[in-house]
């Protein structure tokens, strides 16, 4: 259960960490013009932090989170909607590397800014496996080439729809176009019976590659990958996701060889608008 502190000093008495609540379970006490749980509602809070977030003085404090421990929000320090849209548009997958090992004090803070990623009632349901060897990954590689020859030997509608032949080909002539000789890979995975997984995972991982373009790194989703630990038990295992577990986002990450200098152009979006 959580429970919840209020400042009575500096609480503002305005309601609106109450217009706020996703869930709808503070209300203001009648007495004392603070906010409080309705009955039942700690058992309930899925610990999203709105109300604390929201607070400016800090009044609010949850047994969960002290407002004297947290980081505040610094709006100017925020980026403004031009920094935003070329951080959006100009982030590009990344499938050549330096020859260079990441620090793991870099991967570490691709995953603290990962770990803020939106998912259904707060579940927050993303786990992580870090390869951070390079040979380790190219071994990742070959269990996933070892999978698709397999499926090319039993003539696999699927080998033959995603053109496992020149993948394997590539392989053969010393190409690796699974993790492109990436130094890391990223897998973000959860359990396969809970239904905020998938969406969380692809969530996560997203969050995970906008950071690494913000870091100065580079990353590409590991589709393949993604595809074989799922449906491939040896696959998995090398991986090492555990039983029950399911991937939602697989990511390669290094430094970049190249930089790049213009934003390609996209199609123009299909929008059907009810007005």
């Amino acid at each position: 259960m959580i429970t919840i502190k209020v400042d009575k000093k500096t609480c503002k008495h305005d309601g609106r960490c109450v217009e706020i609540c996703p869930i709808k379970i503070l209300r203001m006490n009648e007495k004392e013009g603070v906010p409080e749980f309705i009955p039942g509602g700690g058992d309930i809070c899925i610990n999203c932090g709105h109300c604390f977030a929201f607070c400016p003085p800090g009044s609010i404090e949850l047994s969960t989170m002290n407002p004297k421990e947290s980081m505040r929000l610094e709006q100017s320090k925020l980026p403004n909607a031009e920094q935003v849209e070329l951080l959006l548009k100009g982030r590009r997958s990344i499938r050549t590397y330096k020859d260079e090992p990441l620090k793991k004090e870099s991967i570490e803070k691709l995953l603290d800014c990962a770990r803020y990623a939106p998912s259904g009632i707060n579940r927050q349901p993303v786990n992580w496996i870090v390869i951070n060897d390079k040979e380790q990954v190219h071994e990742l590689s070959a269990s996933v080439i070892n999978w698709m020859e397999g499926l090319l030997q039993a003539k696999s509608p699927m080998a033959a729809s995603f053109r496992f032949d020149r993948l394997v080909g590539a392989w053969k002539n010393g190409e690796d176009m699974i993790c492109r000789s990436a130094p890391c890979v990223i897998i973000a995975y959860g359990l396969k019976d809970d239904p905020m997984v998938p969406q969380s995972c692809t969530i996560a991982a997203t969050y995970l590659e906008l950071a690494a373009f913000g870091f100065g790194l580079g990353a590409c989703w590991a589709g393949y990958v993604n595809l074989a630990v799922n449906i491939s038990e040896d696959v998995g295992k090398f991986a090492g996701l555990p039983a029950r577990a399911t991937v939602g986002g697989a990511m390669m990450v290094g430094h970049p060889k190249y930089r790049y200098s213009r934003i390609p152009f996209r199609n123009t979006p299909k929008i059907i608008w009810k007005l």
